[in-house]
């Protein structure tokens, strides 16, 4: 078997039988394989491949692990995203709290509309992000396991009544609609299995081992779906690393991970320590960058393949400057390395920063893709079909039907609409039997209209109880509505929209081939639970993404961006230790992405909030040790072994000129880290600013 593979610690690891584990796998140590390997272990010694369960964060992941044990074993083992657990239990077992099991799961956009609704039908308007803010707690607090009614802890102001109010209609009409939103597959699965002792018993003694993959990432619900579903028998096999815990923004509780010994008695802990990805420089300088955090288990990173090079270091004068740096070395390094296209990266800490390097990418014609932008599933169009395809498996979906009614128009305007959904509340009715059964006061286009929709639905209702193939059903969907004309509506768009309608038959029929029985609600739910990061193309193009997207993936060259006070680390993390943390946990996950050659860049001035700003260097960029760096800039002085540079400047009481800020005092000179450092008291604003000197540029004022 592929144990020979292992070295000591991972054999350890893949070996380990009964009882909790805790595998520390830091970045590059070969996690996935240990993973895999346990399970073709058990496997070996007579483990039914029925009772393994294996689960982490990306359908894409899964599919890895998934691939990685047919071909290890010849066994087929449950390899799955929690969300698609989820999804799967409720799917056979929801009724128990009061759903029907042909659910519809709702995605992000969904969701969104039909809280608006709900926050039009409150007699409130989405004013400054309201909607958003709101959608963002709610979701917290699904992810926390809060109901509505354990809001009432916290409530200090009309937003916290408001936000209660609105998560009761919300979930509320996602019951009414028979829909889940994607939180619900974790917060609902709790609740089943918390309130059903019998369907408790039923999934502990079905999954008798259980494996998670980046531990670190759970949330509350994660980790008591996992603590229940493992009960008594505590056979749970988990794999992570605290240094690379970056999601505490959707709910990931690092403390799950660092308190595992705590929550399961006779946990062993396992560390691994060698690295199979980057060079040793790229791994010392993560190193010396991680140790400035306090909330970890210590471990070291090593690795046997050479020390390559130093990482460069290239600070700006601007953001233009940046990105023209950035593109011209990646495309020298790409041909004088022979290195493809898309093992080159540029990572940034927010999505505003890719347009300077797009720009600059257009300007030289090469090929790139933004991973992680709008999802194939989100363009309109194919949102348009996938509703009308809900609607062949649900009359109850009110969301879906208003999507769609008009598509082409039907003579049926947005007050006919609100009329037929408060018939339908008032009589208890799903929105589809409502139109069909009762005489409604209709103009004459409307109820033409009505008709011919009523139509195209029954017609796709009956192929799906046919068991026509799902190819057809979706093509018949675009014919039969005339969706046809919605896209000549735009004849510059046209073609590409055709094209991704056609690409979704392919998926359709590719989808079926690989499955036995496929059915159209199961087709659904798949896409549903897709993220963008799922559909990264294979072709070679550079890649562009946030440094958040980038977790899980390697590449032979690497850029971080950007590695300016306030952007990286991000101004909002600056009052909070823990927050800042997870920053630098960000800064070492993008630098241990890089096998060979990684870059960090910066600039002097940037144009944020639509004013030009002069930017101080990251933090990061001090913490990692100098002796890993070499300056490629004019701008930045020498890197010296133990430090930066020293360089003579002006004294308290000079008087100076910037040319951004005018005229200014010198309040107080000294050293910091990033060398000579003045407070300036400038005399326009009266405001007082801290500048480093060697990039903010000041003359001496002699008048």
């Amino acid at each position: 078997m592929t144990m020979q593979k292992l070295n000591p610690q991972q054999q350890l690891a893949a070996e380990h039988m009964d009882g909790p584990m805790l595998v520390l796998a830091g970045a590059g140590s070969g996690k996935t394989r240990v993973v895999t390997c346990r399970i073709a272990h058990l496997l070996e010694v007579g483990v039914p491949s029925s009772e393994i369960l294996a689960l982490t964060f990306t359908n894409k992941a899964a599919a890895e692990m998934r691939s990685r044990i047919q071909e290890m074993s010849d066994q087929s083992v449950l390899t799955s995203t929690f969300h698609s657990l989820g999804a799967r239990i409720l799917r056979e077992s929801i009724s128990v709290i009061g759903y029907r099991n042909d659910f519809t799961i709702y995605d992000e956009s969904d969701s969104l509309q039909l809280l608006k609704n709900c926050l039009a039908a409150l007699g409130k308007r989405d004013e400054k992000g309201l909607l958003k803010s709101l959608r963002t707690a709610i979701s917290n607090a699904k992810n926390d396991l809060l109901s509505p009614n354990d809001l009432d802890k916290s409530f200090h102001s009309n937003n916290d009544q408001l936000l209660k109010d609105l998560f009761i209609s919300y979930q509320g009409k996602l019951k009414e609609y028979n829909a889940l939103d994607f939180d619900d597959l974790l917060y609902l699965t709790v609740k089943l299995l918390r309130e059903s002792e019998e369907r408790l018993s039923h999934y502990q003694k079905r999954w008798s081992f259980v494996l998670i993959d980046e531990y670190q990432d759970t949330n509350a619900a994660q980790y008591f779906m996992t603590n229940l579903l493992v009960g008594k028998r505590n056979n749970l096999f988990v794999v992570g690393d605290p240094d690379q815990s970056i999601y505490s923004w959707r709910g990931a509780n690092l403390s799950n991970i660092l308190e595992f010994e705590k929550d399961y008695d006779n946990a062993q802990v396992i560390t691994l320590e060698q690295n199979y990805r980057s060079t040793t420089t790229i791994l010392e300088a993560a190193n010396g960058l991680i140790q400035h955090n306090d909330a970890r288990y210590e471990k070291k990173l090593w690795s046997d393949l050479g020390a390559g090079e130093k990482i460069g270091l290239f600070i700006a004068g601007n953001e233009q400057q940046e990105s023209h740096f950035v593109v011209e070395e990646l495309l020298r390094r790409s041909r004088d390395e022979q290195i493809p296209l898309k093992e080159c990266v540029i990572f940034y800490r927010t999505n505003s920063q890719s347009r300077s390097f797009e720009d600059v990418f257009l300007k030289y014609q090469v090929p790139y893709v933004i991973v992680g932008g709008l999802s194939f599933y989100q363009r309109r169009e194919i949102k348009d079909i996938l509703a009308l395809l809900r609607m062949a498996i649900s009359d109850l979906d009110f969301l879906a039907f208003a999507r769609t009614i008009n598509l082409p128009k039907r003579g049926i305007g947005g007050a006919t609409i609100a009329k037929l959904k408060e018939s339908a509340e008032e009589l208890e009715m799903p929105i589809l039997t409502l139109c069909r059964t009762h005489t409604l006061k209709l103009s004459q286009k409307a109820q033409t209209g009505l008709n011919d929709y009523i139509e195209v639905i029954d017609t796709l209702k009956s192929m799906v109880e046919e068991r026509a193939p799902l190819e057809e059903i979706v093509q018949e969907a675009i014919n039969l509505s005339g969706y046809e004309s919605v896209l000549k509506e735009d004849p510059e768009s046209y073609q590409d929209r055709r094209g991704n309608l056609e690409e979704l038959i392919n998926k359709a029929a590719q989808w079926s081939e690989e499955r036995e029985g496929p059915t159209l609600i199961q087709f659904l739910e798949e896409l549903s639970l897709k993220s963008s990061l799922d559909d990264t193309p294979s072709h070679d193009s550079v890649r562009l993404m946030t440094l958040h997207n980038g977790k899980g993936l390697e590449f032979t060259l690497t850029f971080i961006v950007g590695m300016e006070e306030d952007l990286f680390p991000h101004i909002n993390s600056k009052d909070s230790i823990e927050s800042l943390e997870e920053e630098r946990r960000l800064c070492y996950v993008g630098m241990t992405r890089a096998k060979r050659f990684l870059y960090l860049t910066a600039s002097t001035y940037r144009f944020m909030w639509g004013i030009s700003k002069v930017m101080c260097p990251s933090r990061f960029l001090k913490e990692i040790p100098s002796r890993y760096l070499t300056v490629l800039s004019e701008e930045v002085v020498e890197v010296e072994e133990d430090g930066w540079a020293e360089e003579t400047g002006f004294k308290s009481g000079e008087m100076v000129f910037h040319k951004d800020f005018g005229k200014g005092l010198i309040k107080k000179a000294y050293q910091t880290s990033l060398g000579l450092t003045y407070d300036v008291e400038f005399l326009e604003s009266n405001i007082t600013r801290t500048l480093v000197g060697r990039y903010a540029k000041f003359k001496l004022c002699y008048d």
